[in-house]
């Protein structure tokens, strides 16, 4: 009888002691899942402000162009010439 106890007594432990692991995983994975959150919202963050770099400066190359030298006119034109290419396929992509 004395030996069953033991067992149970064993057992109760190891159930506890499982619990007690289980409670703690929660608790980091909990943890970890809000640090994720929060880095999710930096990246989109710094992504959007990537974003309203490239816009800035292209903004200023367009600048610089109007009022740069020729060879920054020349690059202008290019890159007019290429936006009214895909201007022109997504046209006719949508034109029956």
């Amino acid at each position: 009888m004395a030996d069953s106890a033991d067992r149970i007594g064993i057992i109760q432990a190891q159930v506890h002691d499982l619990i007690a692991k289980y409670r703690l995983a929660v608790s980091e994975l909990e943890q970890q899942s809000q640090t994720l959150a929060q880095q999710d919202r930096s990246m989109r963050d710094l992504q959007q402000q990537v974003k309203n770099l490239r816009s800035e400066n292209e903004e200023l190359r367009l600048l610089q162009s109007f009022t740069g030298d020729a060879a920054a006119r020349a690059d202008l034109a290019k890159r007019l010439q290429a936006w009214s290419r895909e201007i022109n396929q997504a046209i006719s992509k949508i034109q029956p």
